[in-house]
């Protein structure tokens, strides 16, 4: 799994903008298992609990509250539908309209990773309010699916909506049931300030001439443009098609790491380190020096189409997650 950004509460202003993997930082079991019991569900607690909700979310990457929402709202914690069928899971997921007993092909682990990998992340349905937006452009006929992805429902009464609140429901449990702790600065991603040279002691292994560069398929003046061009420059070719800066560490078929090198794509999830709340960010690797310092350069953070330049400790970038291009 790719590095989550955390949160306080959410990457935006409330649960339904929030982008689903992003996690908020120190939720125990404990609080988890509280808010389930809260609910007043029969549900089995051998099945669906905190310990392995937590386990769940760091093996798949999405936010354990939204974990426990899709749950809630598929098949009321296992307990209604197909889910209650031996093997099959309580998300739903292989759950077709003409096929529901097709998700008994995947247990609850399983089905949480792939709906993770397939429906939110390349299908680009990474918040509720994108889910909605999508289902009604469905409706209207005027998804492009092809540039947009997929649908993850077809309902357009407010599915994504409702399950948003049950998020929030469960953030305001949280909340009164110890909150969580701060979170730690190495994992805050706090980097140097911005800067629109090349900092002191730290160098460029080639000219960057980008600046004259096009990209059909990026906008000018954007950090996907950016990366696109520079990496072809540092010696790496990305695809026309990676998505937004966020999703290039999702991207099939390319290799990610934690260890930094000059010409990797740094792909920050949405939230991290300043980067957009909604699309993330996406910059490169210019230098890494002996000491495991990076400096990296990027597009569209002081201004459209002006490049400037950051540097991150060696403990901050270790917790980052690099593309490497094909070479």
């Amino acid at each position: 799994m790719a590095s989550a950004a955390y949160v306080e509460h959410w990457t935006g202003q409330d649960a339904y903008s929030h982008n689903l993997l992003s996690h908020r930082y120190g939720i125990t079991a404990a609080q988890l298992d509280g808010y389930l019991k809260s609910t007043g569900i029969s549900y089995d607690t051998n099945r669906i609990n905190g310990a392995k909700l937590l386990e769940w979310e760091k093996e798949s990457g999405l936010d354990v509250r939204a974990i426990i929402a899709i749950a809630m709202a598929e098949s009321s914690l296992g307990t209604q539908g197909v889910a209650k069928e031996a093997g099959a899971n309580m998300f739903g997921y292989g759950a077709f309209d003409n096929n529901p007993g097709h998700a008994k092909a995947f247990n609850d682990q399983v089905a949480v990773t792939k709906l993770t990998e397939e429906t939110i992340i390349q299908n680009h349905n990474t918040s509720f309010e994108i889910q909605d937006n999508k289902a009604k452009l469905l409706s209207a006929g005027r998804l492009n699916i092809s540039v947009e992805g997929g649908v993850y429902f077809t309902d357009t009464s407010g599915t994504g909506k409702s399950r948003a609140k049950i998020m929030e429901a469960i953030d305001q449990w949280i909340d009164q049931h110890g909150g969580t702790p701060a979170i730690p600065k190495e994992l805050q991603m706090q980097s140097s300030a911005l800067l629109t040279a090349v900092p002191v002691s730290f160098k460029l292994s080639k000219p960057n001439h980008v600046i004259g560069y096009s990209a059909v398929t990026y906008p000018w003046g954007q950090c996907t443009w950016y990366v696109y061009n520079r990496a072809q420059e540092l010696g790496y070719h990305f695809g026309q098609f990676m998505g937004n800066g966020g999703d290039w560490k999702n991207k099939a078929g390319y290799e990610t790491t934690h260890t930094p090198k000059a010409g990797y794509a740094l792909s920050f999830s949405p939230g991290q380190a300043g980067a957009d709340p909604s699309y993330g960010h996406v910059a490169i690797v210019e230098e890494v020096k002996k000491d495991g310092t990076v400096l990296i350069s990027e597009s569209n953070c002081i201004g459209l189409g002006v490049i400037s330049y950051r540097t991150f400790s060696a403990a901050q970038a270790s917790q980052l997650t690099y593309v490497v291009g094909e070479k």
